[in-house]
């Protein structure tokens, strides 16, 4: 396998959300095996220690047994049932508090899928073994069943604190948003790594010459919608690039990741070439989703928290220090967007086109619906020019003009929004904190930009 595609090998491994059933459905079939399986166990231990005229553990009694797993069984189901109270709980939580995409997290989440399993696991082992001992005339002691059933117990109890620290996640927004900007800072790492990369892929490789373009383009459309969903979450340029090469053609990506891709819409415009190509070359390239989340690209990442802060100035909401509390994480993600971008090599011209987002684009992203819904608060003001601030002393001088445009726009409004004097100084005032100080900061990136 080659670098590229071992590459989006792991990409669509990262991005592709898991379902939730299948762990907890393998590991409820495994508690069941185990219930058949201890019991033969401890029929042969039984039958060895009759073997050696000796009785193994003689000082556990098969009754206290059998109360001790029914009461392991009880504790399990109880546990089972509190797993869905917390992921209900969460879900709701998230979605009337901060965002729809925060709702996924937990449901994909590893923990929550483990615990689920386990509990039940436990659950199903226990209420067999004890039916077994209820309904078995052999005579036997189930002891490795019991200490099995209780090593489960105790993973169990690891599991659940485990399950209160990720609804835990959710239920404070501080831990949410440093995992969203744990995310963000992932997608930005893999989609705009350090050291600068062509826009898009290179190879020597000589491979027939692609049709020109004033060749009619056939248009692929997307058709029956994919089963995980609709919206572009990633595709593989170096593969569609390579098949553009084979065969000659020339293929342009229409829509960007992010987009939801109607079942009508356009996929592709290719202008065919020496070889033939069907359908399933192209579409293979692509990875479809139900969420455009933190985890995709720089964008998503920067959507989720604009998302949670648009929530948070609601008028149901009315929380601008949570708002404040997203442009931090904005703020981080800006930074290391800007001299990526701007350390990027422009790409040779090649077989296979798409869009990608300019460094005005995600200013765009990050901060313009920001800007206007918390156009009354002179908090968020605040820090979103201590935000533009911040992103100037790493951007080029043609990165600084769309920050320079938004501050102007700003300017213009402090008269309508502020006619006091004394609001209208401190709504022009730089402050990361917001309101940390009346004076704002000390220090203005962007007057110092030529």
């Amino acid at each position: 396998m080659t670098r590229g595609r071992w590459k989006w090998y792991l990409t669509r491994h990262r991005l592709r959300a898991p379902r939730f059933w299948p762990l907890p459905v393998t590991l409820l079939g495994a508690g069941l095996f185990l219930s058949w399986l201890f019991p033969l166990i401890d029929r042969e231990v039984t039958y060895y220690g009759d073997e050696l005229g000796e009785s193994f553990f003689a000082h556990l009694d098969s009754g206290s047994m059998a109360t001790l797993l029914s009461a392991v069984a009880g504790g399990m189901i109880t546990l089972t049932g509190l797993v869905f109270t917390a992921l209900t709980l969460a879900m709701q939580f998230g979605a009337s508090q901060l965002s729809v995409r925060v709702v996924p997290i937990l449901g994909q989440d590893a923990v929550m899928r483990w615990a689920m399993g386990t509990f039940m696991a436990t659950f199903v082992y226990t209420l067999m073994i004890s039916v077994r001992l209820a309904v078995s005339q052999e005579d036997y002691r189930p002891v490795i069943s019991m200490f099995f059933a209780i090593l489960l117990a105790v993973v169990c109890a690891a599991l659940f604190f485990a399950l209160v620290g990720r609804v835990t996640t959710v239920l404070n927004s501080g831990l949410l948003l440093r995992y969203l900007a744990t995310e963000g800072r992932r997608a930005v790492d893999r989609t705009h790594p350090n050291g600068g990369r062509a826009t898009g892929p290179a190879d020597d490789t000589v491979e027939p010459a692609p049709a020109p373009d004033t060749a009619e383009p056939v248009v692929i459309r997307l058709g029956t919608p994919p089963r995980r969903g609709q919206t572009l979450i990633a595709y593989d340029d170096h593969g569609l690039e390579r098949l553009a090469r084979r065969t000659g053609a020339r293929i342009q990506l229409v829509p960007v990741v992010g987009d939801f891709v109607a079942q009508e819409a356009p996929l592709f415009l290719v202008r065919p070439g020496a070889r033939p190509w069907v359908r399933r070359d192209l579409t293979r390239h692509l990875l479809f989703g139900t969420t455009y989340s933190a985890g995709t690209d720089p964008a998503g990442a920067l959507r989720a928290f604009v998302d949670i802060a648009l929530k948070a100035l609601s008028p149901a909401v009315n929380d601008p220090g949570r708002a404040v509390q997203c442009l931090d994480h904005i703020e981080d993600l800006l930074v290391m967007i800007a001299p990526r971008i701007a350390g990027r090599r422009a790409a040779a011209p090649t077989a296979f086109r798409h869009r990608t987002r300019s460094w005005t684009d995600y200013v765009c992203i990050a901060t313009d619906e920001i800007r206007h819904f918390g156009s009354a608060s002179m908090q968020v003001q605040r820090r979103l020019r201590a935000l533009y601030a911040t992103a100037a002393e790493v951007c080029t001088p043609e990165q600084v003009a769309p920050l320079r445009a938004r501050l102007a726009t700003m300017d213009a409004e402090v008269g309508a929004q502020w006619p006091q004097e004394l609001d209208g100084r401190l709504a022009r005032l730089p402050d990361s904190q917001g309101l940390g100080t009346e004076t704002g900061d000390t220090r203005n990136g962007l007057a110092h930009r030529h």
